[in-house]
């Protein structure tokens, strides 16, 4: 009996005795996903556009085409009126007030409708002047060839414009009118609406001879 209770105290504090902390294993990634990029402030920005690209005005989409020669003119001239085109020739000079005035709303207008092409054209081209007079187009150096009251007032009706459907002069607006400029714009774009749709409604539909 003695022996059993001296062994008591062993057993008891065997007992009590906190146990070892068992080795903890951290589990590692096969392929660890990279730690997100996070840019150096010595990163140089991206370059900006130029500001001339971003401004462009043919970046809207505008139609207008600026004449560059007076070969140019006449072979543009005789392609829309051949070919029964749509067209506006916008007719200004350098030393025009009204035509700068005016550029902006014509180049504005020229984006809204890009179906219908827009020609500018300076009345002071090299070998032009010749070309305009049929016209009723001077440029101011032709001034001095019509001394009369009549061609010095044409010289001044600046800019003009000339509006061209189905290759024929339709309609024309002289002086920085832009009301009236804007009413011919939108005019011209809704008569090649139609005559699109009359092209697609004759194309499907079998029309009576009397009738066409």
């Amino acid at each position: 009996m003695a022996r059993r209770l001296c062994r008591l105290p062993r057993l008891f504090l065997a007992a009590s005795a906190p146990a070892a902390p068992k080795p903890r294993h951290l589990p590692v990634a096969v392929n660890p996903s990279p730690a997100p990029y996070v840019p150096s402030f010595s990163t140089p920005a991206p370059a900006l556009p130029a500001l001339s690209r971003l401004f462009s005005s043919s970046a809207g989409g505008s139609a207008m085409v600026v004449v560059g020669s007076s070969d140019s003119f006449t072979s543009i001239l005789s392609k829309v009126q051949d070919e029964k085109l749509p067209a506006v020739f916008y007719y200004t000079a350098a030393w025009c007030g009204p035509c700068r005035a005016i550029a902006p709303v014509i180049s504005k207008l020229s984006e809204k409708y890009p179906n219908i092409p827009v020609y500018k054209v300076d009345i002071d081209m090299d070998g032009l002047g010749s070309k305009l007079t049929p016209l009723k187009i001077f440029s101011v150096n032709s001034s001095a060839l019509y001394p009369n009251s009549y061609w010095k007032y044409e010289t001044l009706l600046q800019p003009t414009f000339h509006f061209y459907h189905k290759g024929e002069k339709a309609s024309e607006v002289v002086g920085a009118d832009v009301k009236k400029l804007e009413a011919s714009m939108e005019s011209l774009h809704n008569e090649i609406k139609i005559s699109k749709l009359n092209l697609i409604f004759y194309a499907t539909v079998e029309v009576p001879e009397e009738l066409t």
